[in-house]
């Protein structure tokens, strides 16, 4: 039996020794299998991540690009608003100035219009006809003064100081210019 023994110990030795290089095998290639599969889960993870890191600075250049556009429209309503103000104001600089021209015409026109009223009433009462008081107003005394000059001189009788009646009366008319007045009394 120790032969046999010394037999199954030499199969057992000689299966031991061809397996185990065979199972030293498996797991050098299971250790191999598992260091490439580590190796792909970091490259994979470092995929990722640059991935992220990419997605992110996209984002925050978006974000700046449009930061910038929303200033640049700030700013464009901005000048819009400015020029605008600008112009409602230069608008309003005309409009007072052409009412500060308006006025002082009219004022010059009153002016003139008190003249020839004065003039006509100097007239009227060098003429014997009472206007009342000498002020360039064309009052109701005045009038009464105009209408009884008219029907003495055969004028139509309207106590206007119309054209006519200033002829007679050899006062410029009250509607002519400066330059019309020369020529109708030169």
């Amino acid at each position: 039996m120790r032969k046999f023994m010394i037999f199954s110990g030499a199969v057992t030795l000689a299966t031991i020794w061809m397996v185990a290089p065979t199972g030293a095998q498996t797991t050098t290639t299971d250790k191999v299998e598992n260091k490439m599969e580590r190796a792909k889960d970091k490259a994979e993870d470092k995929a990722e991540r640059a991935k992220d890191k990419a997605e992110d600075k996209a984002e925050r250049a978006a974000d700046k690009a449009e930061s910038k556009t929303e200033k640049l429209k700030d700013k464009a309503v901005e000048t819009k608003d400015k020029i605008k103000e600008k112009a409602v104001e230069a608008k309003d600089k005309i409009k007072e100035k052409t009412t500060e021209a308006k006025d002082k015409m009219k004022d010059k026109g009153e002016m003139a219009g008190r003249t020839d009223v004065r003039s006509a009433q100097e007239a009227l009462r060098d003429k014997g006809f009472d206007p009342g008081p000498i002020d360039g107003i064309h009052g109701p005394r005045t009038t009464a003064a105009v209408r009884k000059f008219q029907d003495a001189e055969k004028l139509t009788v309207n106590g206007q100081l119309d054209d006519a009646t200033m002829a007679k009366l050899n006062v410029s008319s009250p509607s002519a210019s400066p330059g019309t007045a020369k020529r109708q009394n030169p």
